[in-house]
Parts: C-alpha cells; structure tokens; sequence
C-alpha cells in the first residue's frame, strides 16, 4: 500500500514522510490501526484513494475506505436485509433472495425469534450474523462455515416466556369461553365425536 501511495503521490509522499525512520514509524502505526482488515482489503481501499482523493490519503481515509460498503458486493444494508428476513414468504434457500447472505443470516439468527421477537431484542442478532457473512463475503471466505453463536440476551428468553404465558392465558379464556374445560379437553373431543359419528 505503501509503495502504491508513494507511486501515485511522489511529492506528497515525500513531504508527508520526509525520512526513511518517518516510513517505518508510519508503517508500525498504519499496520497496528489497519490490522482488523486483511491485506487485499487495505490494498482495495488504497486503489478506491486513489480514484477518489484529490488529497494525500491520511490513516483514517483508508480505514473508512476498508470499512464494509455492502452496495459494493450487491449486499442489502443490514435492517434491509432484516426487513426482507422477516416478511419472506418462504424459508428455504430456493427462495429468490437478494442474496444468499440473507437467508443464511436468518438461519443462523433462528426463524422464530424473527418472525416473533420485537425488532430491538432480534434485529442485533440478525444483524451481527449479517454482518459476519457480509464480511465473508467481501474477502471470498465460505458463507456456509458456522457462525460462533455470541453471549444470549436474558431479555430475549423472558419476551419468549411472557409471550407463551400470555398465549396459554388467552388460549384457556377461549377454551373456557366455548365451554371446555382446559385441564380436560377429552370430554370436548367425545361431545364432538357425538355430534359428527
């Protein structure tokens, strides 16, 4: 990256590094700032400096340009992508998703937890698992490798049993409500034979 810099701004370069100990000191601090990146990243963000930059691209220009653009590999952003999970009509991969990622997110992320969690409980987990696979996909890694599940949110178990409870509450009023007994639907099930032979 280095060497590309200073082909395509020689006296930039220069001013910007007057000596060989300035290179090597910059080197250290870029390579220590840029390190979360792969080297075909860096190297993709300093080829973008270039097209785009009237200026000397400083450390932060090339760490904004390494940061996942996901319109660049035909990737939704991520609460498009949340959004197009969530209200698929299909589950399956034959599905015509907007890409493979999607599907793969919603899978890992659970199709329950999508289809029944509020967006604030289930959107940070889509969009983690998301993101692991957009980021995968940027630097040519198998999306089908396992995602590390991360720590689980308390909060996500307890909307899940307050939702059951409330639909066993509910399910028992209607029950109630139609004249069966709750603990004892055999004696609704024998009328109804009764009544069809």
């Amino acid at each position: 990256m280095f060497t590309l810099l200073e082909d395509a701004y020689p006296l930039k370069f220069k001013r910007a590094f007057q000596t060989h100990e300035d290179v090597i000191r910059a080197k250290r601090v870029w390579k220590n700032s840029l390190q979360e990146f792969s080297p075909r990243r860096i190297l993709l963000a300093a080829r973008k400096a270039l097209d785009t930059s009237k200026f000397f691209p400083d450390l932060s220009d090339i760490r904004e340009l390494c940061k996942l653009r996901y319109d660049e590999v035909g990737l939704k952003e991520p609460l498009q992508a949340y959004y197009e999970a969530c209200y698929s009509p299909q589950q399956t991969r034959e599905h015509n998703w907007s890409h493979i990622a999607v599907y793969l997110a919603a899978r890992e992320t659970g199709w329950m937890m999508l289809r029944s969690e509020e967006q604030r409980v289930a959107f940070p987990v889509f969009e983690r698992n998301y993101e692991i696979l957009c980021n995968r996909v940027l630097e040519g890694e198998d999306l089908e490798a396992s995602i590390m599940k991360g720590i689980e949110d308390g909060r996500s178990q307890e909307a899940t049993r307050q939702m059951e409870d409330a639909a066993q509450k509910t399910q028992r009023r209607v029950m109630a409500s139609q004249g069966i007994d709750p603990d004892n639907g055999q004696s609704a099930r024998d009328r109804l034979l009764k009544v069809f032979g």
